[in-house]
């Protein structure tokens, strides 16, 4: 099972009171006349898999403990592999090179 976002928040950095909307790495995106909710610590992606809740609780990093940690979603998230798999047919075996 898949661990939610805002616990593996929890998990890394611990929870602190407040909301999430309060705290600093919490990023209001507009695109398209539309807003898009962000934690920068988390993860900016153009899925609405990272979009964030601002009335969630917060995590330790509230309101505005430094971090240089960024992209926790990358933690969570499967890496495409750019490895072949044995058997399978590449593109090149197709056209000869």
């Amino acid at each position: 099972m898949a661990i939610r976002k805002n616990e593996l928040m929890y998990k890394l950095f611990g929870k602190a009171k407040g909301k999430c909307k309060n705290c600093n790495y919490y990023t209001v995106y507009k695109h398209h006349n539309k807003s898009y909710r962000k934690c920068e610590v988390y993860g900016v992606t153009c899925s609405e898999a990272t979009d964030w809740k601002g009335s969630a609780d917060a995590c330790g990093l509230f309101p505005n403990k430094e971090t240089k940690v960024r992209d926790v979603v990358k933690t969570v998230r499967p890496q495409k592999s750019e490895e072949q798999v044995e058997g399978q047919t590449s593109i090149f075996d197709l056209i000869g090179e």
